[in-house]
């Protein structure tokens, strides 16, 4: 694994009995394959004071001071272009009095819509990406339960793909703090923090910890996979957000769902005591007492089918069982994605579905818990999670992967694709819809 040689440091102030101190992040780019990936941002959240903050490369330097403000300078309908004109890309700061649904759309002066963006807002000052490929005037648009807001973009560039996307809540940034900012967010050592760095193609792993020392952080973004065209990554309805990977015609989350809402806003309920028969959704939400070793943000929820058949973001849906044989029939279809294919084994096609972590071991040959790190060929990151029953029983983390189709057996089953580590394929079966088990979602 290589290092990539950008740092981007980040100073953490707090005030204490003898006066002003410091904490010091500083961190690194890396990539699974050792290969160079362009930098683009950061996020960083405190999950402990419920803000959070997006730093831009090339900044280097940024200090959160406690009690420190910076005023705030949208324009009078609450948009902001940053800047405007703009040579392919610029950054549009979005200001919504509360938590809402919003529909954002940019239209060339015909009134073709060139590219859109439905999700939720959060409240307060949210900032967008914006990227546009041909130079010339556009509108963008921003509708809620309000109304519909709108101001004009030109642009004098060209960049690859026109592009929409969310990067948090706004920090007014004033020009001169370009390279040495001031941040108004409070922090304390022992903070619940969250990291995660962006490429222009390419989301990192989530790094979440308690604060307490200056240290490096390191930011890994797995190069298994090509991204899905034109959509590299999307967001659910909390604003959480998932890698996505091509594989033949097929676009596929590259990581299990995670929302606790429905793409409408519906909360989806957490699951209690339930029996064969329970139509109502759930998922589950109590897996912190198990112990488990797979991070939330790698494990995901665990969906009863119910909730499993609306909870994928909009413009997404759960496969149904035709459209997994699709997949495992182009795997299949695919000489590198097969192990010990001189012995025409064309079924073992399993390592190339599993992540490369996670997995029991004490296996062998073709079975993928032998030699993890030869698996995820295809990108795909088959995480092994395990499964739920309400908030009463889990089991299975680290030996098996379950994903739910759409696709019904009878009235109490459904069909499934699982993952087990002490085999090399892939398998179809149905199990019980009152059961919770992982979602991956498939575009449009």
């Amino acid at each position: 694994m290589k290092r990539i040689k950008l740092l981007i440091v980040i100073l953490l102030g707090m005030t204490g009995a003898s006066g002003q101190d410091s904490l010091t992040l500083t961190f690194s780019y890396q990539t699974t394959d050792g290969s160079y990936l362009q930098p683009d941002s950061i996020t960083i959240e405190n999950l402990t004071r419920n803000w959070s903050e997006t730093l831009y490369y090339p900044d280097t330097v940024y200090t959160f001071i406690l009690h420190t403000g910076i005023p705030n300078r949208l324009n009078d309908n609450g948009i902001q272009v940053m800047p405007n004109p703009f040579d392919g890309t610029t950054r549009v700061g979005i200001q919504s009095s509360k938590r809402e649904q919003a529909l954002i759309r940019i239209s060339d002066i015909t009134g073709r819509v060139c590219v859109e963006y439905s999700n939720l807002l959060m409240e307060g000052d949210n900032l967008f990406s914006i990227a546009l490929t041909h130079p010339q005037t556009y509108i963008l648009s921003v509708q809620t339960s309000s109304g519909t807001r709108s101001t004009k973009l030109t642009n004098t560039g060209h960049a690859s793909a026109n592009r929409i996307r969310h990067e948090g809540l706004l920090a007014d940034r004033e020009p001169e703090l370009k390279s040495k900012s001031i941040s108004p967010y409070e922090f304390e050592p022992g903070d619940r923090m969250r990291y995660r760095g962006y490429s222009p193609s390419r989301v990192s792993s989530v790094v979440t910890k308690d604060q307490f020392t200056s240290e490096q952080i390191n930011l890994v973004f797995d190069m298994h996979g090509v991204p899905c065209d034109g959509q590299p990554f999307l967001y659910d309805y909390d604003g959480n957000i998932y890698n996505t990977v091509q594989i033949g015609n097929q676009c596929w989350m590259k990581e299990n769902l995670r929302t606790s809402h429905f793409p409408d806003g519906t909360e989806i309920p957490v699951g209690g005591s339930v029996s064969l028969g329970d139509t109502a959704p759930y998922y589950c939400d109590f897996l912190e007492y198990y112990n488990l070793t797979i991070p939330w943000e790698e494990r995901g929820n665990f969906y009863n089918w119910y909730a499993a058949l609306g909870a994928c973001p909009s413009g997404w849906h759960l496969p149904n069982d035709s459209e997994w044989t699709a997949l495992t029939d182009y795997i299949t279809s695919q000489t590198e994605y097969i192990c010990e294919n001189t012995y025409h084994y064309t079924y073992y096609i399993a390592k190339s579905l599993a992540s490369t972590s996670w997995w029991n071991g004490n296996a062998v040959g073709c079975d993928i818990g032998a030699d993890p790190s030869s698996n995820n060929a295809t990108g795909f990151s088959g995480i092994p999670a395990g499964f739920c029953l309400g908030s009463t029983s889990f089991g299975d983390e680290g030996d098996r992967a379950y994903f739910w189709s759409s696709t019904e057996n009878n009235g109490d089953n459904a069909y499934v694709r699982y993952l087990f580590y002490y085999s090399p394929m892939v398998y179809r079966h149905f199990y019980e819809k009152i059961l919770g088990r992982s979602v991956r979602c498939l575009r449009d």
